[in-house]
């Protein structure tokens, strides 16, 4: 028999034993007993086609002792060398990712450092300094401007009430019972007193006797106010109010040795005095440009006799009545100048 035949015991069992690593093994060398040994050395002997798999050696070898590998090589082991690879391939990934992670954190780090330093020190990275330029702000980028002060308007302290009286030129208020008198009533360290009639005279010779009158006006007195007042222990009073052009001429008056007096005025209530038979009590004063005066006598036709103490108490509350008066007209003309002063001054501010 020449060439490659069946095998013997071609009934489908092979009485080779396969050794761990033969064909059914892939990637691991094939051993495998030759039957036909003289094959190898028979130079006419057709050599078979070559498939992927030869069943058959070309010599006979002799067994060799399978190596641990391939002990394990055609069981269900591990493969040794694909975790190898796999374990390297995952510590390059971690390296690489460490690498990154290092250079993205290490950038950002530096990024912030560098930003903070910039808004610390106010830089301007969109400029460089050249050579011998100045990196901070120049002297004058910042420098306010220079102010402009307006002085202050100053704004007179309000005139005193007494000098407001004594300058016609301020003391222009209407002078009429009604803005001089607007009470009725009036009380003097708990002493009452009421004002019954009221009456104003053009000049003041219609509301004096013969020695009064010539004199007020001689110092250009223009008009007189006249109250009849009613007050305790039975004391009833003329009282009166004379305008002049200044404080002198009001204090000539008040000062002068003429005499004369007031002529009595009627009222509710009032017995008016005959002045040529009742006893009776006068007094003189002024304020500012104003002379005060004032009738008193007894509504039961009493004299008064020596010190008589209720008839000058009397004449005191009804000097002290018409002084309060007049220096509350001042008063309200000193704040109204005040209040004008101020606010021409926030005008000449706001302007």
């Amino acid at each position: 028999m020449s060439g490659v035949g069946t095998p013997p015991g071609d009934d489908g069992q092979q009485p080779w034993s396969v050794r761990p690593g033969g064909p059914g093994t892939p990637g691991q060398p094939q051993h495998t007993w030759d039957p036909f040994p003289s094959h190898a050395h028979d130079p006419h002997a057709q050599q078979p086609h070559q498939q992927p798999q030869q069943p058959f050696a070309q010599s006979r070898p002799v067994p060799e002792q399978p190596t641990q590998q391939q002990q394990f090589a055609g069981s269900a082991g591990p493969d040794w060398d694909a975790l190898a690879e796999q374990r390297d391939s995952a510590a390059r990934r971690r390296r690489l990712l460490f690498t990154v992670g290092g250079a993205v954190l290490g950038l950002a780090l530096v990024g912030g450092v560098v930003a903070a330093a910039l808004a610390m020190s106010g830089g301007d990275d969109k400029k460089s300094a050249g050579p011998g330029s100045s990196t901070g702000p120049s002297p004058t980028s910042f420098a306010p401007a220079k102010p402009t002060f307006r002085p202050a308007p100053t704004v007179p302290p309000p005139p005193p009430a007494q000098d407001v009286l004594a300058d016609p030129a301020l003391d222009n208020a209407p002078f009429t019972v009604e803005s001089l008198f607007p009470s009725s009533k009036f009380t003097v360290n708990g002493r009452q007193y009421s004002v019954v009639a009221s009456k104003l005279d053009n000049t003041c010779s219609d509301g004096t006797d013969g020695k009064l009158g010539p004199a007020a006006r001689n110092q250009q007195c223009t008009q007189l106010i006249r109250l009849a007042v009613v007050g305790p222990d039975g004391i009833v009073s003329t009282a009166a109010v004379a305008s002049f052009p200044s404080a002198d001429k009001a204090n000539a008056i008040k000062n002068g040795k003429d005499g004369g007096e007031l002529l009595p005025l009627a009222g509710p209530g009032i017995k008016v005095l005959d002045t040529k038979k009742q006893k009776h009590g006068k007094l003189r004063n002024s304020v500012g440009r104003y002379a005060l005066f004032t009738l008193d006598w007894y509504a039961n036709g009493k004299d008064p006799v020596g010190d008589d103490k209720p008839m000058a108490q009397a004449q005191d509350d009804v000097d002290k009545f018409l002084w309060n008066s007049l220096t509350a007209r001042g008063e309200a003309k000193s704040k109204e100048i005040d209040e004008e002063n101020k606010r021409k001054a926030l005008e000449q501010i706001q302007g």
